[in-house]
């Protein structure tokens, strides 16, 4: 995700630029994933690396159709999201995605179209001993392009998401 290192929130807010490229944060995260015959259910884990800053998650993936040889599958996807290790401010997200996918062989191009919405807090100490909080509900639509590339084992995901925000993502996975 983009970030302007020199920006006054960025500079007051971290302390360590570390984690920082070019302009960019990357954060790594996990996510596992098991299908069912019902839709796909995933938990996923991220962290900033060098600091207490984490988000936990999960969502649940629900096709509408399913894809063969020459029809494309249609899934609903419901996700949560909470970020975790800044005392400071709570966040909370909540998001609905319709995703679109055709594989032709090893090779997957897919796009969504969702919805996001975040509730958070921000705790700003005051006085001695007292704090003003802050709050902030936001809604967005996010738009999603991305190619999986299929081997045996491991699969390969590039991926551009268009929200308040861009970002891009390279995801390497394992299993069958």
């Amino acid at each position: 995700m983009p970030v302007d290192e020199n920006a006054a929130y960025w500079t007051k807010s971290v302390d360590d630029n570390d984690f920082t490229r070019s302009g960019y944060a990357g954060v790594p995260r996990l996510v596992v994933s098991k299908g069912l015959t019902f839709g796909t259910v995933a938990g996923t884990y991220a962290k900033v690396p060098d600091t207490k800053i984490a988000v936990w998650g999960g969502s649940f993936d629900f096709p509408l159709t399913r894809g063969g040889l020459a029809t494309p599958t249609l899934a609903l996807r419901g996700a949560y999201s909470q970020l975790r290790g800044v005392e400071e401010l709570e966040l909370n997200t909540y998001g609905v995605e319709l995703f679109l996918s055709k594989g032709f062989g090893p090779i997957t191009p897919y796009g969504a179209v969702g919805y996001a919405r975040s509730k958070s807090t921000g705790h700003v100490p005051f006085l001695e001993g007292t704090t003003i909080d802050l709050t902030d509900d936001a809604n967005s639509k996010r738009y999603t392009v991305g190619v999986k590339l299929s081997f045996f084992i491991p699969k390969f995901v590039i991926e551009a998401t268009q929200g308040e925000e861009r970002s891009y993502a390279a995801k390497i996975s394992l299993g069958l």
